[in-house]
């Protein structure tokens, strides 16, 4: 689940989001780690292990899934939904041929690549290392010398290296984003309330909730379901008397995302 602060109301409000499938979940924690492996953002020794540990787990979840025919199937799904858009006559020609560019210019990237990521498992660095992040304390720089090492060369070296390492990925992340844009841009937020803080729904088949509550709220939304049924479930942040479930009406608002 996904937490961001949107302020673009007068109120502030704080967004959730909840996949309902399994892809999407996928993309959501990519999305999540990719705020810590910025390409423009110097690797110091004070953050490279938050640099490394992303740059590992995005090559984890690449690994469990094929992601990057996911993401290519997906693109191809929305080439084919724009072109039916283009046919209603109320529609925004200028930004349907807009967004209809950067589909094509992420599939045409995309096609070509065979495995995300098999260039760095080949890494001399990244091979020592990898392992070690997945110990407490494992990069003592007894443990990891040449990462050692590598910290102490000048930052124009370490710039080269992460650039290089960020060039396997990038083709892929350019497509994920666009992805999500797309998906998120499906469907608008609308005012709901839920009895006793409890909302349950059959619906159409979904990608992705999202879910925005007044950031005053002293409770969260938890979320379950699949793809054509749901339920939120409001909980207090400190229980009241032992409960923690919100037994009151809440108004919040949520988009329904295909």
């Amino acid at each position: 689940m996904i937490v961001q602060m949107d302020n673009n109301n007068n109120h502030a409000t704080i967004v959730y989001e909840y996949p309902l499938l399994e892809r999407v979940r996928t993309y959501l924690r990519l999305e999540h780690i990719l705020q810590a492996l910025q390409p423009d953002t110097p690797v110091t020794l004070q953050n490279y292990t938050r640099y490394f540990s992303a740059l590992f787990a995005i090559l984890d979840l690449c690994e469990r899934s094929d992601v990057r025919t996911d993401v290519q199937k997906d693109l191809e799904r929305r080439k084919a939904q724009l072109k039916v858009w283009a046919q209603h006559p109320d529609v925004n020609q200028d930004s349907l041929e807009q967004t209809s560019n950067h589909v094509n210019h992420a599939l045409q990237a995309i096609q070509p690549i065979n495995r995300v990521g098999s260039n760095l498992k080949q890494d001399r660095l990244l091979s020592a290392i990898r392992q070690r992040f997945a110990m407490p304390g494992g990069t003592c720089n007894f443990d990891v010398p040449q990462l050692h090492f590598w910290l102490h060369q000048p930052q124009q070296v370490r710039d080269g290296d992460a650039a290089r390492w960020w060039s396997e990925l990038e083709i892929l992340v350019n497509g994920l984003l666009l992805e999500l844009e797309l998906m998120r841009g499906q469907a608008r937020f609308q005012p709901v309330s839920a009895p006793n803080g409890l909302l349950q729904e059959s619906t159409e088949p979904l990608s992705l909730l999202r879910i925005r509550v007044p950031a005053d709220l002293a409770a969260y939304p938890v979320i379950s379901g699949h793809k054509q049924r749901f339920s939120i479930r409001f909980l207090r942040y400190e229980p009241i008397n032992g409960k923690a479930s919100v037994d009151e009406q809440v108004d919040f608002e949520l988009a329904r995302c295909p």
